[in-house]
């Protein structure tokens, strides 16, 4: 049970995460909010804080898993990856037609390489400081 709630709490956690860079930029620059995809932001600068936001909100929240879990790290490392790159896929289908294909793979690849250095992180870690 413990390792269903993690993912999940780490999962609205992400979708928090990424959802408060984007509230600020909305504050900022007093714009409708939108929850995902990028072609409402109004400059580049913006992409690169949400591109930046991606990748550290999931590396963050895997290592948050992880830790929780601290059992089968990698499978539950790819649990985690199914369960955004779902998510993520929502929001393609949602949103295909007025976002960039770039932002959509970039998107993905910053998630998975966010999943693989948590779990590399994590792994490493216990080489050097193996539990007694």
């Amino acid at each position: 049970m413990k390792p269903i709630l993690a993912l999940i709490s780490g999962f609205f956690g992400l979708l928090f995460f990424e959802g408060f860079a984007r509230l600020i930029i909305t504050f900022y620059h007093r714009m409708e909010f939108q929850f995902y995809g990028i072609s409402h932001l109004p400059s580049d600068i913006w992409i690169t804080v949400i591109l930046l936001s991606v990748i550290t909100s999931t590396w963050l929240v895997a290592m948050l898993i992880l830790t929780i879990i601290n059992k089968y790290i990698l499978f539950y490392s790819i649990m985690f990856g199914a369960i955004v790159v779902a998510w993520r896929s929502i929001e393609i289908a949602n949103s295909y037609q007025s976002e960039p294909t770039w932002y959509f793979f970039a998107v993905l690849f910053l998630h998975i390489i966010g999943i693989f250095l948590a779990y590399q992180s994590f792994k490493r870690q216990h080489e050097v400081n193996p539990i007694s």
